[in-house]
């Protein structure tokens, strides 16, 4: 299904704090999004939804090597950047509502979205199976794949200062 407008993203279990909305400083982070909201003409760039945005972080995998690095951003509505991340959601009812704003934007019935999530979740077990090195792209920002929240905040303040 390599057709879809809106995919599930896997994320490896370590790398959930790898989001450099949470490293960034607010004031710093907020000048990135709101230039990517701008590039995007303040529309969710999968649905074309006007309204609250988020700026979702693209990330890559190359699973041979173990490496991870940011490759862009995104402007998505609160439900495309929900559905994004799917695979964390705990409360059913939210989950089945995500679902079928999922099948809905890529025009699919219930058992294919249901396919989908299936290869999603197994994609996410596979990348879980080892330590990731985090790039951060253009940032040109590596840390070791285990770091707490605590050291990467560390870490950035250290290359602020620079």
């Amino acid at each position: 299904m390599s057709h879809l407008k809106l995919t599930i993203e896997p994320i490896p279990a370590g790398s959930r704090l790898a989001s450099l909305a949470k490293l960034l400083p607010s004031g710093q982070w907020s000048r990135i999004r709101h230039e990517v909201y701008r590039k995007a003409g303040s529309r969710c760039q999968i649905c074309g939804h006007e309204g609250r945005l988020h700026c979702h972080e693209l990330w890559q995998y190359n699973e041979e090597t173990g490496h991870q690095w940011l490759q862009g951003f995104q402007t998505l509505c609160s439900d495309c950047h929900a559905a994004k991340h799917l695979l964390f959601t705990r409360d059913s009812h939210l989950r089945a509502r995500l679902v079928e704003h999922f099948m809905r934007v890529n025009h699919l019935t219930r058992e294919q979205a249901q396919e989908y999530v299936y290869a999603a979740r197994q994609r996410q077990q596979n990348l879980n199976q080892r330590q990731w090195t985090i790039n951060y792209g253009a940032y040109n920002w590596q840390m070791p794949p285990l770091a707490g929240l605590n050291q990467r905040q560390a870490f950035v303040k250290c290359m602020g200062s620079r």
